[in-house]
């Protein structure tokens, strides 16, 4: 028998030290997180960022006993959402790991970001959009899998190494922390054709142009990863005003070192801070608990500066 898995969450928004407004949010449910960053100047990606998290905590997928249950929006024949479904069929059966099943899964997923985009362009028109990443608990053909989403260069780490607190050893290796989702960005369409190391991408005068994105009218498709959730994992998700201040190697030092995942969250946008704060912060951090566990149903309420 399976055994059942939850979620342990705690989130951070802060508009940072030299901005105006802070056009990032975060949602936060039983089985779901995510963190976007909206674009658009003054109001408008604060709107299209929150628009984003609504559409995605108001979605009836995530709380659903069966995921099948919740009815996809069909995207016209020939339209560009169709297109990007056949590709998501492709990329997964090449995966012998991943069941049947959770082709069905991200095809919701990939509806519900749908959604989020038609809300920003019925509300903004074009003048807004927002990146967004997050990650799904959800069991299928009786394994746990988190399902990994992402549109823009907002983006989701998994924590590597021994479990939190626990010193390193030859068996486990070192803590570090491994991006799951790829950036939609010019800077890194660069570094993935050679012409810019991940050194120079980190300075490029260009680094925050991103090329995919909700509500903006244009073309866009997500990333979805599919990985086995198991109790012990650590995942964060975070805007880039949190990777923008901080080294991999200094967060991954915060997520294995700070138990409980509000604490570490509200930990990593203090240094964010203390090191510049030029950008909005966001971040979730959010563990994979057995559903017995003592600590479980401790979902933090998100703070909001």
């Amino acid at each position: 028998m399976t055994v059942p898995l939850t979620i342990r969450s705690g989130g951070v928004t802060d508009r940072g030290l030299r901005r105006e407004t802070n056009e990032d949010a975060l949602i936060v449910t039983d089985t779901m997180c995510a963190v976007a960053d909206g674009m658009g100047g003054h109001e408008a990606g604060e709107v299209a960022s929150a628009l984003c998290v609504s559409t995605l905590g108001g979605s009836d997928l995530f709380s659903l006993h069966d995921f099948r249950d919740y009815v996809i929006v069909e995207p016209a024949p020939g339209s560009d959402v169709a297109r990007f479904r056949a590709t998501i069929d492709r990329q997964l059966k090449l995966d012998p790991d991943v069941p049947n099943e959770a082709l069905e899964a991200v095809h919701r997923v990939r509806s519900v970001l749908w959604e989020a985009d038609q809300a920003i362009q019925a509300q903004c028109g074009t003048r807004a959009g927002t990146t967004v990443t997050g990650a799904w608990l959800v069991e299928i053909a009786g394994t746990w899998l988190w399902l990994v989403f992402n549109v823009g260069d907002s983006r989701t780490y998994q924590l590597v190494g021994p479990p939190v607190g626990e010193p390193p050893t030859t068996e486990t290796g070192p803590v570090g922390v491994t991006q799951l989702t790829v950036d939609h960005s010019e800077v890194q369409y660069l570094v993935s054709i050679g012409q810019l190391t991940p050194a120079q991408a980190l300075v490029h005068p260009r680094r925050n142009v991103i090329t995919r994105a909700l509500g903006t009218g244009q073309i866009w498709e997500p990333d979805v990863i599919v990985l086995p959730a198991v109790p012990g994992q650590r995942l964060l998700m975070c805007s880039d005003g949190l990777t923008g201040e901080l080294s991999p190697a200094h967060i991954a030092r915060v997520l294995h070192s700070v138990p409980h995942p509000k604490e570490a969250a509200d930990v990593l946008v203090q240094a964010a801070l203390r090191t510049g704060g030029r950008d909005n912060v966001t971040l979730v951090v959010a563990d994979v608990l057995r559903a017995d566990d003592p600590r479980a149903n401790t979902t933090s309420i998100p703070r909001i500066r």
